[in-house]
Formats: C-alpha cells, structure tokens, sequence
C-alpha cells in the first residue's frame, strides 16, 4: 500500500521512480570499479561544482545556448510557414516536401563538411546546423497538424466569407497548435544536439568544444558532468515548450 509521501511523488514527481534507481545504480557501480571509464556519480558532481565555479563553462555554455536560440527560432518560424503552406497548397507540398524528407534523413556526418565548405569555421556554421537539425521535425509537425483539421471548421469559416489569411490564423493554425508544439518540441531538443555536434565539428567552441577537449584528455569525470549539463540544457526547453503544448491544449479544449 502506497504512503502519503509515496503517491505525493507519483502525482508531483513521477520521474523520481526512474532517475534515483538509475543514479543509485550509477553510484554502486562507479565505487565497485566494475568499468574504467565510469566514476563515481558523486565524483561526477563533484567535478560539475568545480567547473561551475570558472568562469570557461559559463563563457561557452552562453555560447551554445545562443547558438540554440538562433537556429531553432529561425526554424520554428521557417517550418511554421513552409509547413502550413504545404499542407494548404499541393504545390508547394511537391516542390519543397522531398527536400524536408531528405534533411530530415540525411546523415549529420555528410551536412556539416558542406556547410563549412559554403559559410566556414564560424557561428554561422553552427547556427546553420542547429537550423537544419531542428526545421524538419518542425516543418513535418506543423502539415501534420494543418493536414488534420476538421474541414467542417474550414467550411463554416469559408460560409462566413472568411479570407485564406483569416483562416489560417483564426481557425487552421489554432486547431494545429497541438502537433504544431509537440514538432517544436522535438525541435529544441535537436537544436541541442546540431548546436554541439556542430561545435564539436566545425570549431571546437562552446560545450561541444569542451567535450572534445575533456574526451581527448581523457578527463573523465568532467566528460561526463558537461554531458549531463547538456542533457539538462535541452530537457530544459524541451520542458518549457511542453508546458506551453499543455495550456494551449487546454486553450484550445
């Protein structure tokens, strides 16, 4: 039978029940020595203190925290208008939609030498593969969303001599909202990973310069403290654009 205290951090705090086994886990087997490369959590939080305490880590997390920023706002907004405009004419769906399918297929490993090629060893590069990472889960959820529409909402709006600008923005784009942001969603959380892949690749600046610098040094414990700062970075907006997706729902209900 379940206490108080129990169904208190099922309701506010589910997560509890997956992360604290795992980072116990990740504890016992870091103090056994069963593998080389995996200290100690607490070791591991212990070397994130230290390097929250310099002023490197700050410098270059606001640098890829700015590259996310750049990339997936210039994506949110690109794929909002290319995914409406797909679903609503089939012929921009036919010249633009194999294009979105290829970037949202096309190997990280194979779009980051060609930006470089085209913008060189800059922020432009970065930002550039935060947008390509980000734009077509983004473009996709958006038509997604328009494509289902309830058409007796479009008809009662055509019957009231609604305008197409009126009617995407008063009745399409509403009814989209939801997949619209479950797609920005997705989005930020891959404008993460195009931001610091593509520092990691094209310039060595930033979080994903540091992870090279600490991998290359087999520094440790450092390695894997800047990773979980990452995977808090992006579960960070990830959360914020969640919390948006559920009171526009609610908006919307």
């Amino acid at each position: 039978m379940r206490t108080d205290g129990s169904r208190w951090l099922l309701r506010h705090a589910p997560w509890t029940y997956s992360v604290l086994p795992v980072l116990l886990l990740w504890e016992a087997v870091g103090r056994l020595g069963l593998f080389v490369f995996i200290p100690p959590l607490s070791q591991v939080t212990a070397a994130a203190i230290s390097l929250a305490g310099g002023g490197q880590l700050w410098v270059e997390g606001l640098r890829t925290i700015g590259s996310v920023l750049v990339g997936f706002g210039l994506a949110a907004a690109a794929g909002t208008v290319l995914g409406v405009l797909m679903a609503r004419h089939r012929l921009v769906e036919a010249a633009f939609g194999h294009y979105v399918d290829a970037l949202q297929n096309i190997p990280a490993a194979a779009t980051v030498p060609v930006l470089v090629l085209l913008l060189g060893l800059g922020r432009t590069s970065i930002a550039t593969v935060t947008f390509v990472f980000a734009f077509p889960a983004i473009t996709i959820n958006v038509y997604a969303g328009v494509k289902h529409v309830d058409p007796r909402l479009v008809q009662m709006a055509r019957s009231f001599g609604a305008g197409e600008w009126a009617l995407v923005r008063r009745v399409i784009l509403p009814a989209a909202l939801p997949l619209a942001l479950a797609g920005m969603r997705l989005g930020v959380g891959r404008a993460v990973n195009g931001a610091v892949l593509g520092e990691m690749m094209i310039s060595s600046i930033g979080l994903g310069g540091l992870l090279m610098y600490y991998g290359g040094s087999f520094k440790v414990r450092e390695l894997y403290a800047l990773t979980l700062l990452v995977v808090g970075i992006a579960g960070t907006l990830m959360a914020i654009v969640q919390v948006a997706e559920k009171r526009a729902g609610r908006w919307i209900r």
